[in-house]
C-alpha cells in the first residue's frame, strides 16, 4: 500500500517538476521519493527471505537507526545541493575556495524552501554565498554521517558474525566509495559521470542501510556478559 501511494505521488512530483519550473523543493522531493521507493522495495524483498538467527551486538539497534536517519538527511541535502546548482560552489578540498574552509556564506537564504511560483529555477537563482552555504552544510553533515556509519560498520565487523558481519563490511565499503566520489566531483569539477555515480553511490549506501536495519531488528538481542 505504501509503495502504491508513493509511486502515485512520484508521478505527481514528476508533473510538478515541469509545471513549477524546476522548483528546488519539488525536485528534491522527487529524488527523496525515488530513494524511498527503492528502500521500500528492498524492505519488501528482504521480508520474503529467511531471517538469520545470529544475535545483534549490544547497542546496534539504536546505532543503526541513527545511521539510517543520518544517511537519509544527507541524501536530502545532496538533492538540495543539486537542485540549487551548488555542487561547484566549493572548488577545493578539503578547503572550500581561496584556501578557506568557511568563506562568506548565507545559510538563511540558501535554505529557503519555498519562494513562490512562476520563477524559472533552471541554473539556479541563488547568489554565490547562499550556494556556498548549501555546499558547506552538505560537507559538514558528511563528516557526521561518516562517523556514525563507520562506528556501525566497525561494531558489526568486530562484534557480529555471519550476515551481520558481511553487512558491516558492505557498509564500510559503500561509505568509502561514496566519499571518494564526492571528493572526486569537487577536484575534477563536476564531470557528468561522477555526478551520476554519486547518485548511484547514495542508492547503494541506502540499500546497505536498509538491509542492516532489517537484519539487526529481526535478529535476537545479544546477551550481555
Amino acid at each position: 500500500t505504501a509503495l502504491l501511494l508513493l509511486v502515485g505521488f512520484q508521478g505527481a512530483l514528476g508533473m510538478w517538476t515541469v509545471t513549477l519550473l524546476l522548483k528546488p523543493l519539488v525536485v528534491t522531493a522527487h529524488l527523496i521519493g525515488g530513494m524511498s521507493t527503492l528502500g521500500l522495495l528492498c524492505w519488501l524483498w528482504l521480508s520474503q527471505r529467511p531471517q538469520p538467527r545470529m544475535p545483534a551486538p549490544s547497542g546496534a539497534r539504536a546505532l543503526v537507526l541513527a545511521a539510517l536517519a543520518a544517511v537519509a538527511l544527507q541524501i536530502a541535502l545532496g538533492g538540495w545541493v543539486s537542485t540549487n546548482y551548488a555542487a561547484m560552489a566549493c572548488t577545493e578540498f578539503p578547503t572550500c575556495h581561496d584556501g578557506q574552509y568557511f568563506p562568506a556564506m548565507d545559510p538563511a537564504e540558501g535554505f529557503v524552501l519555498w519562494r513562490g511560483i512562476g520563477q524559472n529555477y533552471e541554473y539556479g537563482v541563488l547568489e554565490h554565498p547562499a550556494r556556498t552555504a548549501i555546499h558547506v552544510v552538505h560537507r559538514l553533515w558528511a563528516v557526521g554521517v561518516t562517523l556514525i556509519v563507520a562506528a556501525l560498520a566497525l561494531l558489526l565487523v568486530l562484534r557480529a558474525s555471519g550476515p551481520l558481519r558481511a553487512l558491516g563490511a558492505a557498509l564500510g565499503a559503500a561509505l568509502v566509495l561514496q566519499l571518494g566520489i564526492g571528493v572526486g566531483i569537487v577536484l575534477l569539477h563536476l564531470p557528468l559521470g561522477l555526478a551520476t555515480a554519486h547518485n548511484a553511490g547514495a542508492a547503494i549506501l541506502l540499500l546497505c542501510m536498509i538491509a542492516t536495519v532489517h537484519t539487526v531488528w529481526r535478529a535476537p538481542r545479544e546477551v550481555a556478559a
